[in-house]
């Protein structure tokens, strides 16, 4: 239902006008494309473009981009579901995702099992070829298609953000397919009125963004609650713990912060703040900017956050050093010790080197976020932490490997250098166990 949604992109009612149906003509099918869009446009929104660092700023969707394309890939996907899964192939893929699949089963789909079309996907359950089939006929050619004729862009089709974007969008397809599939997707096209009126009712009675506030309106009678305050705002408030201790201007930690709230939080009221907010931030943007700087000192940058919290605390009367305990005791041993293991690897390594290397243009070179599964005879099992796929006698001796433990999460790329044994050549950054929750 729209209720689940902390954000409507697109609404029940501008979703109906741009399928040019009635009301009484939409299907099960239409409810589930709907569910799809907005649950692919906030998963974008809120866990895909805040992890993205250092980036061509032409990768990066704002919110109307990131509706238009959430909307081109339910398009596409009803029209992949009304042509194949639900019209000429008798798989049914969507309805028995756990199913085996024979080889009689991809003849009688018109198949071959031997095909290479199924490259590495090993089409071994329903939901392996689906997963194969969505990335390489819907997905991938949606996702191309809007950077390359909506947004115009010049960006390579094989750049790692892009084919990052299309796997994390491939596997929130497949995941509310899961979730929400069921029994939807087992009657696509059982009448879906009674739904539809009640998110056109929820439409009708929801909230609407507020107009700016006029502090030369006086009978405004919101005018004294909190978050009409500008002076409550998180960025305002960096701004007055800066004036009364000056030295935080120095630290990165509290740069860093400002930088994060303004370019993927949006305006924040300090009540908007919560826990999630400040675990992402400590352990995926601060490493990822600020690992590379060879004098960043740790310690500090964590003590004058705290005077910080303690400020706000102290000043607005709230209790965010509740979150800041919370997020220490859990993370600060794991944050330490990844922090410093890409800390000292920056210090070791050049980048400008890297660059320079035949091995970065090499056509067999992975880039990706790769988790540690196991350790074995000096060399290390990973696994992609989007695409799933692992990567066995893994040297990682760019590192020091006395320091990682299972669980660590590692920005890296990697080429083969036998047969079996995969080898990194550069190394972004390590982060802790935690970190995946933010990341996937």
């Amino acid at each position: 239902m729209a209720e689940q949604f902390h954000k409507i992109y697109i609404s029940a009612t501008d979703f109906i006008k741009a399928w040019e149906k009635e009301v009484y003509e939409l299907t099960n099918l239409d409810y589930f494309t709907y569910l799809l869009m907005n649950s692919v446009a906030e998963q974008l929104e809120t866990s895909f473009f805040p992890q993205l660092f250092n980036v061509d700023e032409e990768l990066i969707l704002n919110n109307e981009e990131i509706t238009n394309l959430a909307f081109h890939l339910g398009d596409s996907l009803q029209l992949f579901f009304d042509k194949n899964c639900f019209g000429s192939c008798p798989l049914n893929c969507p309805n028995q995702l756990q199913q085996k699949v024979s080889q009689e089963d991809f003849i009688k789909a018109g198949k071959i099992p031997e095909s290479t079309e199924f490259g590495v996907y090993a089409c071994t359950t329903k939901e392996h070829c689906l997963k194969h089939d969505l990335l390489n006929y819907v997905t991938s050619d949606t996702v191309l298609d809007f950077y390359r004729y909506d947004l115009k862009t010049t960006t390579k089709d094989d750049h790692p953000v892009l084919q990052r974007l299309i796997h994390f969008i491939n596997d929130k397809v497949l995941d509310l397919i899961k979730k929400e599939g069921d029994p939807l997707l087992k009657a696509p096209n059982d009448n879906a009125s009674e739904l539809f009126d009640r998110l056109i009712e929820f439409d009708e009675n929801t909230w609407s963004e507020p107009e700016y506030f006029s502090f030369d309106d006086p009978d405004d009678p919101e005018t004294m609650e909190p978050w009409r305050r500008p002076q409550d705002s998180i960025l305002s408030v960096i701004e007055e713990f800066q004036e009364i201790a000056p030295k935080a201007k120095n630290y990165q930690s509290i740069k860093l912060f400002e930088k994060f709230l303004t370019t993927f939080m949006g305006p924040m009221n300090i009540s908007d703040l919560i826990y999630e907010d400040l675990e992402e931030f400590f352990l995926i943007v601060f490493p990822t900017e600020l690992a590379a700087e060879d004098k960043l000192q740790f310690g500090e940058e964590l003590h004058i956050f705290e005077q910080f919290i303690k400020f706000i605390d102290y000043n607005y009367e709230k209790n965010l050093i509740v979150y800041w305990n919370e997020l220490i005791d859990s993370n600060l041993t794991a944050l330490r010790r990844t922090f410093n293991l890409s800390q000292h690897f920056h210090r070791k390594h050049s980048y400008v080197e890297y660059q320079l290397s035949p091995e970065k243009s090499s056509n067999a070179l992975l880039d990706g976020f790769f988790e540690i599964i196991d350790y074995q005879d000096g060399y290390f099992v990973v696994e992609d932490i989007h695409i799933k796929e692992q990567y066995q006698l893994f040297d990682l001796s760019m590192l020091d490997i006395s320091l990682l433990e299972p669980g660590d999460i590692i920005n890296m790329q990697l080429i083969p250098q036998s047969k079996d044994n995969w080898r990194a050549i550069w190394i972004e950054c390590v982060f802790a166990p935690r970190a995946k929750y933010y990341l996937v």
